[in-house]
């Protein structure tokens, strides 16, 4: 499945781009049927049928290619624009951004247990793409509460993604239901409105 350039290198020849592209497809397949304590940087080289050697002039480490698996995974959710043109209240847009996140990650739990691995990497390599997911992601809801002085917006879109991180444990771990991970989401969003009424007032 062909994705996009990913996050760094994007200055490579065309085919050296799209062979570099090749091993993170390969990465976030292997992604999606398992853990990634369990993949072999060996296994995405030959799933991307390049030479371990060829896969290591890309990339450094393990960690740093997953880095780059996470992100070119991630970043089309922070992308993707909610249609308020549908009726759809601020609070409304965000809510059911949140909800799509929480869907995503319930679906393909291998891929948040991996952001949450690499999120803690201090390698110098990883840290820098790991930080601009953080903020690819955090972005849009942040845009969203533009009522509030940037500082305030900055940290209630770090509160989301702390909560929605947490719920996504607790749906993994089964210590919550689905149902009930929306329900908390839901209140939260209903706080942040309560905040941007004042704000606004």
């Amino acid at each position: 499945m062909a994705g996009t350039i990913s996050t760094e290198q994007t200055e490579l020849p065309v085919y050296q781009a799209v062979r570099r592209q090749r091993i993170i497809d390969a990465g976030k397949e292997l992604l999606r049927a398992q853990d990634y304590d369990s993949i072999q940087i060996r296994d995405v080289a030959s799933a991307a049928n390049v030479a371990l050697g060829t896969l290591y002039r890309y990339f450094n480490s393990k960690e740093h290619l997953y880095a780059n698996v996470v992100y070119d995974w991630a970043l089309p959710f922070a992308q993707r624009k909610v249609d308020t043109d549908t009726g759809l209240s601020t609070m409304e847009a965000i809510a059911l951004r949140l909800r799509n996140a929480l869907s995503s990650f319930e679906k393909h739990p291998y891929f948040y247990k991996a952001i949450l691995q690499l999120r803690s990497s201090t390698a110098p390599d990883v840290a820098p793409v790991m930080a601009r997911l953080g903020e690819a992601l955090e972005a849009p809801i942040r845009a969203e509460m533009s009522v509030l002085d940037d500082a305030e917006a900055a940290d209630i879109t770090v509160m989301v993604w702390a909560l929605l991180l947490d719920v996504v444990s607790r749906v993994i771990l089964q210590d919550k239901t689905m149902e009930q991970a929306y329900g908390v989401l839901d209140r939260f969003v209903a706080l942040i409105q309560h905040r941007l009424e004042q704000a606004e007032a």
